[in-house]
């Protein structure tokens, strides 16, 4: 029989549940199956806190009053959705969806772009997330076509397309940051920028497994770089003579002939692979950083958590949801429709906790 911790600690994973697929989200998107599964487990936890072994009767009765709690929410939720869903017109659902699409799209510019210096920032990252919100705006043109009466996605569409021009200017600004300047300056942003796509490679591919990596975004970090490494040495042959520039130089061929070769064994690793495989492998990758939020960021002080760490962790996380959605939009297999919906869950909720996490370490900045 489990112990009063134990049962307890099936609470805690039912609240970071509910908190990670149902607050906040439209009902008519949400998955009556797994709000049952939560009800199922408040009820199994109350029925064996009453019976337990170990625990004073008044421990007992707090796990038996936190389970109470627990089912009335989820029973009040699940008529609430129920009653949505039944009156629910699918396209608004799939409305919800796009737009929650481009809302990850918003928030990767502010984890990778807002408040950073342009001089080291990647401008091919902005070019991929508006060729994606392009994408996403398309969808939507569609869908309001198809129902010229869902207002919400004719203002959805101007929102993105105001991101869009936003982040295309936003691109211009951070060529003129790298190229507007005294050689040296020039130099000193190239490293900066090549930085930055290291950071990336680090990110989204060092220790992952090859299978479930999306070989577009190391072909674009390749093709970034190579191009950071022919401005260097056009400085060096304008006349730069710096030593950091040219052992730069030598920095950056040495990883581009890496990286060269890591993709063509990643493209070959996803060749090989059925698409049961690669479903299977995305979906382990996605636990595994879930189980990272678990262990650094559930239940934490949100004052002493590594912003870094939660970044890298959405970046990866994105990346995933982008794969998933090509299958979801190709296959329309179960199990990865299910993996996405939790994906895309986790990635709301954590873009909130990475929002909240920034807020604190901006106040922390301001008071000194």
């Amino acid at each position: 029989m489990p112990s009063l911790n134990d049962l307890r600690a099936l609470l805690d994973d039912n609240d970071s549940t509910y908190a990670a697929r149902f607050a906040g989200h439209p009902r008519a998107t949400r998955d009556l199956d797994v709000m049952d599964d939560l009800i199922a487990t408040a009820q199994q936890v109350m029925g064996e806190a009453r019976i337990a072994m170990s625990g004073t009767a008044a421990q007992k009765a707090d796990v038996v009053k936190q389970a109470e709690r627990q089912l009335e929410i989820y029973r009040s939720e699940r008529t609430l959705i129920a009653a949505a869903q039944k009156d629910a017109n699918p396209a608004a659902a799939l409305a919800a969806i796009l737009g929650g699409r481009a809302n990850a799209v918003f928030h990767r510019y502010a984890r990778h772009f807002a408040g950073q210096s342009r001089a080291s920032r990647d401008s091919t990252l902005l070019g991929d997330m508006v060729t994606e919100l392009q994408r996403i705006h398309g969808a939507m043109k569609n869908l309001s076509v198809a129902n010229p009466s869902l207002e919400s996605v004719r203002d959805d569409m101007d929102v993105v397309q105001g991101r869009m021009q936003q982040f295309n200017d936003e691109r211009r600004e951070i060529a003129k940051a790298q190229t507007e300047c005294a050689p040296e300056d020039a130099a000193t942003a190239l490293a900066g920028a090549a930085n930055t796509l290291f950071a990336q490679y680090r990110s989204c591919f060092a220790d992952q497994a090859r299978v479930s990596r999306r070989p577009e975004l190391l072909a674009r970090i390749v093709e970034a770089l190579t191009s950071i490494g022919d401005r260097m040495k056009a400085l060096r042959a304008q006349g730069l003579h710096d030593a950091h520039n040219d052992g730069n130089i030598e920095v950056v061929a040495q990883r581009l002939g890496f990286y060269q070769t890591e993709l063509a064994a990643i493209r070959q690793e996803r060749h090989k692979a059925a698409l049961p495989a690669l479903e299977a492998e995305l979906g382990g990758a996605a636990n595994r950083d879930i189980d990272n939020y678990a262990r650094y960021f559930a239940g934490q002080d949100r004052a002493t958590r590594d912003l870094s760490r939660l970044t890298e962790m959405i970046d990866r996380l994105d990346e995933l949801e982008r794969q998933m959605t090509r299958i979801d939009e190709s296959s329309g297999s179960a199990d990865n429709a299910g993996n996405l919906k939790i994906v895309r869950d986790t990635l709301r909720m954590w873009a909130g906790e990475w929002d909240a996490i920034s807020e604190l370490e901006s106040g922390r900045t301001r008071k000194s």
